[in-house]
């Protein structure tokens, strides 16, 4: 008999602390990041735009369970049913570049909008595109019902979970993908499913576990251009080590080994030609320990956090020449959750219009100290396109930006009254009279003459 439990989480779970039995194979473990261990795991590949994300997860449960994972994005993703061998490939490359001192003295993984829903294998995959935490706390309810997943706690969304969903939305995600897995009651490695997306940092939610409890491992294999230093990763993560070596899980790729983990991979780093010398590095990190010390994502480089917002509107989008544009500019110092030490300090507020050839028409500046709003007219002076473009400085360093378009097309004339008069139509009437009389007139003359000559 089936058993539904509802779970928020991302791709974690309690995690039972053994090595999967394979019938098929014997596996030896040569690294602390071995693909058939139990838990997270992840191929990321990123070019410095895109990035390209094979997600499979190890799960358990005590019976037959339907757990819904959210995966929250900063931007909209494509998705495609991954394969698992993308993991094994990486686990071949893993023992291809095994140190070789090592082996001596051994033996031979907008509101709110639905975007998209698809089946992929044992996923059933929403993505919405959310904006309001509110929204999606609803939309969360209306989906467990109508999934009809009973849930072990009177409250679907609690305070934590809450906080979490705040967070990610304050921070520019507001692509959430929502994955409806069955569970079975042995640890199991779900499908992989693979997510591409628009990504200024190469990207892994980490803080959105702690919605669950328990310990876990995550491990991530990073594909990039550059070299991953233990520098760039969050603290509570470490690089990976090859067993009895000091070594870490770092080696470089060709573009043939590349494609072999993913054709979508070697697709993204743009490579016209398959050179045989290496192209990108691969860099194995981890994180062990209980889901509650998840309070970071990994971002590298990670995404500055600006305590400021700054906003610039209009009263409409479109306007007609020689009509003025009311436009209102709105600062605020400090975002809640913010704090900085009291100093004298003051920001230069700048208000800028271009035309469309990206010239500077007219602007306009202000210093403040504190929240700020203005509304202000301006009068276009040529019929096109215009940018305006807010900003917030500080020292000379640009804090925060904002800008709007808005048409302003030539003035539509009112068309003539060419509706016609009565008195009109009379003399219309008279006109076409007197023609045709005239045209009488000459006829009968020229049948006159031409008889008379007769």
């Amino acid at each position: 008999m089936q058993k539904e439990i509802f779970s928020l989480i991302l791709i974690s779970s309690i995690i039972i602390s053994i090595l999967p039995v394979h019938a098929d194979r014997c596996i030896l473990p040569i690294s602390d990041v071995d693909v058939y261990g139990p838990g997270q795991k992840a191929i990321i590949a990123w070019n410095g735009t895109t990035e390209r994300l094979i997600l499979s997860t190890d799960m358990y449960s005590n019976g037959e369970a339907l757990v819904l994972e959210i995966l929250p994005l900063p931007s909209e993703p494509i998705v495609e049913k991954g394969d698992f061998k993308s993991f094994q490939k990486i686990q071949n490359l893993m023992v291809k570049n095994f140190p070789q001192d090592s082996f001596l003295g051994r033996e031979s993984e907008k509101s709110l909008q639905i975007i998209f829903h698809e089946r992929i294998g044992a996923h059933d995959i929403t993505i919405v595109e959310a904006r309001s935490a509110d929204e999606l706390y609803d939309f969360i309810s209306e989906y467990i019902r109508y999934q009809k997943i009973k849930s072990p706690n009177e409250s679907i969304i609690n305070e934590k979970t809450r906080e979490i969903i705040q967070d990610y939305l304050s921070r520019g995600y507001p692509f959430w993908v929502f994955d409806l897995v069955n569970l079975y009651s042995e640890v199991k490695s779900i499908d992989p499913i693979m997510y591409e997306f628009k990504t200024p940092s190469l990207y892994y939610p980490m803080k959105v576990s702690t919605t669950a409890k328990g310990n876990t491992e995550i491990i991530l294999y990073l594909i990039s251009e550059k070299a991953i230093s233990e520098e760039s990763i969050p603290s509570k993560m470490k690089l990976a080590q090859y067993f009895e070596s000091d070594q870490i899980v770092q080696f470089k790729l060709s573009y043939d080994e590349l494609a072999s983990i993913d054709e979508g991979i070697s697709e993204l780093f743009n490579i016209f030609f398959h050179p045989t010398f290496p192209v990108t590095w691969l860099t194995a990190i981890k994180y062990e320990g209980d889901l509650s010390e998840l309070d970071f994502d990994l971002e590298i480089p990670p995404r500055p956090i600006s305590c400021r917002s700054i906003e610039v509107r209009t009263d409409k989008s479109q306007y007609e020449l020689g009509e003025a544009v009311t436009m209102t500019i709105e600062f605020t110092h400090l975002l809640p959750g913010c704090y900085e030490i009291e100093t004298i300090h003051y920001h230069e507020i700048r208000l800028e219009v271009y035309n469309h050839n990206n010239r500077l028409v007219k602007s306009w500046q202000w210093s403040v100290e504190d929240d700020f709003q203005k509304s202000i007219k301006w009068k276009p002076s040529e019929a096109c396109e215009y940018t305006l473009a807010a900003s917030s400085w500080c020292n000379g360093i640009l804090e925060v930006e904002d800008q709007c378009v808005i048409t302003v097309s030539e003035s539509i004339l009112p068309m003539p009254n060419i509706i016609p008069t009565n008195s009109s139509i009379q003399w219309l009437l008279y006109g076409v009279v007197l023609a045709i009389g005239c045209i009488l007139i000459g006829v009968g003359l020229t049948y006159l003459l031409l008889h008379r000559h007769k």
